[in-house]
């Protein structure tokens, strides 16, 4: 038998068969080279949004009451009536009110029209208080002279420390002085955020319970404005107290400038803050517990305050000057002392000028002494305005006035029924609207006051578009279904579509935008906290570092540096077998 006809023979070519796929699947395998998925680096507008679902709700519904009981005399409004602020809607019967008024204004009247036993003793008052002007001038003229003086010493001694420059005790003085009106600066500008927050209730949130929906009733842009002004303002404080806290008087001179720097724009933002909530005070009328001796009360808080921070932020804009003129050359000085010399014979010249005049003032009242008969002082007729206007508060109590323009939805009394003071007379529904939403907590930091809102009602299809604003972001969170979320309140602009309260609106909120930004996919990147792409280079991976900003809508993150515009980047590598 031929051995290739063997079993043998038929056995050995079969391993040798097996061998060599083997061999062919191994090498196959080793040559196989991965597979790249990749993206090109584009240009382009980027967007950050921020979407949520609420329901249209009106912004101000107000029950309005007498503040005293009574039986109700005249009602002027019918529901579905449109009212604009001020219109008196309905009144209790106010005959023994009106004649107490025209009582005290009789005699207020009385007080006024006539002579006062008191005028001999008026005008005599009036010949002291020229007596005392005249002695004031002349204490006052020493006083000035004695100053000049002493600025001319000063000057002459500023003239001597001033020599050495940076290193002089005159520049240093003036950081030591600057130093403590950046404290006093600090706690000017924390006392006007707390009392602008005890009216606002921003942080303080139960600050304002009892009257925070009477805020600005006449007008009611002003609260949102007054809030988002008070955010500002608090965030300046934050900045500026990181630098002014650590000074001492041995603190470095950059230190002190650099706070001396920002100290005034904290000063500003707060001085902005205080009128804004005065704008709120000013549009506030008083309502129930809201007295107008509360709200005066207020008003008085709020002004001494701002007059506070005005103080202080001359006084740092004269510390900054202060301390450039120490640093200043020593002929800087030289011109100081030569002008201090020169203001003191202004100030001999004025003081023989000021106490000639008072002199003639005091000789005329003099004169006036028997001459003349005024009219009764003020603090005669004071009781007597403060009764007449007690009167009229007295009355008012008694009528209603629309606090705001709005629609009257309910009528509870008709006249001549009788009404307590705690119970509900009218109440007015205010044609404007705005919407809350939740807003999750991975969203909410995206968001700042006065963000746009692009707002469509299911009423009325998505082709209908709105706009609106943020105008409230709460600092509470809610938990739902183990999720934390925020409630964020956003004001309807004014539309002539009919909308209801209850609609289903849906809103997006524009957070950030960038034009003509590089940008690639978010998984093309790798790293958790520095991010690197990766490139091919001669067949081989290569990482850049990149720097990344904002995180957009579709998955796409901003290319600050690192890549090119059209530049080829591996998203994944996938080897194949």
């Amino acid at each position: 038998m031929s051995f290739f006809k063997t079993k043998k023979f038929y056995i050995i070519v079969a391993v040798i068969v097996v061998i060599g796929v083997i061999g062919w699947r191994v090498s196959v395998k080793k040559s196989a080279a991965p597979q790249y998925e990749t993206t090109k680096v584009t240009r382009g507008g980027l967007e950050q949004t921020v979407e949520a679902t609420g329901k249209i709700e009106s912004a101000t519904d107000l029950a309005l009451k007498f503040e005293i009981g009574g039986i109700v005399d005249v009602v002027n409004i019918k529901e579905g009536d449109s009212v604009k602020t001020g219109t008196i809607l309905a009144n209790l019967r106010l005959a023994e009110l009106n004649a107490a008024v025209a009582q005290a204004s009789a005699n207020l009247n009385q007080k006024l029209v006539g002579l006062s036993d008191s005028d001999i003793k008026y005008y005599q008052a009036a010949v002291d208080s020229a007596r005392s002007s005249f002695e004031q001038a002349k204490s006052d003229a020493q006083a000035s002279i004695t100053s000049a003086q002493a600025a001319v010493d000063t000057a002459k001694n500023n003239l001597k420390l001033s020599e050495g420059g940076e290193n002089s005790q005159i520049v240093g003085n003036a950081y030591e002085s600057a130093v403590a009106t950046l404290q006093t600066a600090l706690s000017n500008i924390e006392s006007g955020l707390t009392q602008a927050d005890n009216i606002l209730g921003v942080d303080n949130t139960l600050a304002n319970d009892s009257f925070e929906s009477n805020l600005a009733n006449l007008d009611n842009s002003k609260l949102p404005i007054a809030k988002a002004t008070y955010v500002v303002a608090r965030q300046e404080r934050d900045l500026v107290k990181d630098k002014i806290l650590p000074l001492s008087t041995i603190s470095a001179h950059a230190d002190i400038d650099e706070a001396l720097s920002i100290a005034d724009e904290a000063l500003s933002k707060d001085i902005i803050l205080l009128s804004a909530v005065n704008d709120v005070l000013n549009y506030t009328s008083p309502i129930g517990s809201l007295t107008q001796t509360v709200l005066d009360g207020f008003k008085t808080t709020i002004n001494t305050a701002r007059t506070a921070v005005n103080t202080q932020y001359t006084n740092v804009i004269a510390k900054k000057q202060a301390v450039s003129d120490a640093k200043n050359s020593y002929t800087t000085y030289q011109v100081a002392y030569d002008k201090s010399v020169k203001d003191l014979a202004t100030a001999q010249s004025n003081a023989v000028n000021s106490v000639a005049y008072k002199q003639a003032a005091f000789d005329q009242a003099q004169a006036n002494y028997d001459s003349k008969v005024n009219p009764p002082r003020e603090v005669d007729v004071a009781a007597l305005r403060a009764a007449l206007s007690a009167a009229v508060a007295s009355r008012n109590k008694a009528i209603i006035t629309a606090p705001i323009d709005g629609i009257v939805t309910k009528v509870n009394k008709k006249k001549g029924e009788y009404i307590s003071g705690a119970d509900t007379m009218i109440q007015l529904l205010a044609p404007n609207y705005q919407i809350d939403v939740d807003i999750p907590e991975t969203d909410i930091a995206k968001l700042q006051i006065n963000n746009t809102a692009e707002i469509t009602l299911d009423a009325f299809g998505n082709d209908v578009k709105f706009s609106g604003k943020i105008i409230v972001i709460e600092p509470a969170s809610t938990v739902i279904q183990d999720v934390v979320y925020y409630k964020v309140t956003i004001t309807l602009d004014p539309t002539e579509q009919a909308i209801k309260p209850g609609m289903t609106a849906n809103v997006k909120i524009v957070t950030a935008q960038k034009e003509d930004a590089l940008s690639v996919p978010s998984r093309a990147l790798i790293g958790n906290g520095h991010k690197t792409a990766r490139v091919l280079e001669n067949g081989e991976l290569k990482e850049i570092p990149v720097e990344t900003g904002l995180k957009a809508d579709g998955g796409l993150i901003e290319i600050i540096s690192g890549l090119e515009d059209g530049q080829e980047i591996v998203v994944s590598v996938k080897n194949t077998p």
